[in-house]
């Protein structure tokens, strides 16, 4: 894989006319043929597609018209976990987009890919974030289109995550006290990680927030972690 590309080097010995890209469930991905002496090609396996992809074993298989020349597999494996969610206010140090008047409302995660192969993330949804009860909806989602490869990557947030104050209104916090606010990402490759924050609301009508704990999935929040 190079980044949302898988690459394919033919044989320098053999005459192959066409690669076919066989998914997990025998069913043709793609196909590519290779012109003259070409001896390279590649399958775009990131971003062409709305839909997951396939994750397990997929094989490549090389044809002279009818006649298959040889195959190869390779294994598409993205696993990737939400590891730390952290509040631009309580770490300023990091690469905020401090050109933004509510820079310290926003939010970065940290997500690990275990995986062979990168995945793509393409939205981050923050279900019951202090933003969305500011608004009163359930969730505020931001879109996103970051190459997530095996190691850790830590994505920034679009716009305000943390929010209680508005151009409107501000949040009252008087019926609230520790509630959780769940991250997912939404990857399109392997399955789609998320992690739960507990916010402390106190103030009153002077709204004001403390992060309580976190954890991935449904682990059991730690009081402390970011």
């Amino acid at each position: 894989m190079s980044d949302k590309h898988l690459e394919v080097v033919i044989a320098d010995d053999a005459s192959v006319e066409f690669i076919n890209l066989v998914d997990p469930d025998g069913e043709l991905y793609d196909q590519q043929r290779l012109e003259g002496d070409e001896t390279e090609t590649s399958f775009e396996i990131l971003g062409r597609y709305e839909d997951d992809v396939p994750t397990g074993d997929y094989e490549l298989i090389a044809l002279t018209g009818d006649e298959q020349v040889g195959t190869t597999t390779i294994s598409l494996e993205a696993d990737c976990t939400i590891t730390d969610v952290l509040w631009a206010a309580e770490n300023p140090d990091m690469d905020w987009d401090k050109n933004s008047p509510a820079w310290e409302e926003y939010a970065a995660v940290v997500i690990e890919n275990t995986g062979t192969v990168p995945s793509l993330l393409t939205e981050l949804e923050w279900a019951g974030a202090p933003v969305a009860r500011l608004q009163s909806k359930e969730s505020q989602s931001y879109y996103h289109e970051t190459l997530l490869p095996p190691g850790e990557t830590t994505i920034y947030s679009n716009g305000s995550v943390y929010a209680t104050d508005g151009a409107v209104h501000s949040m009252d916090c008087s019926d609230l006290e520790t509630e959780p606010m769940t991250v997912t990402a939404v990857v399109q490759v392997g399955s789609d990680p998320s992690y739960t924050q507990q916010i402390e609301y106190g103030g009153g009508q002077e709204c004001q927030i403390t992060i309580a704990g976190g954890s991935s999935g449904d682990d059991t929040p730690s009081v402390g972690d970011n």
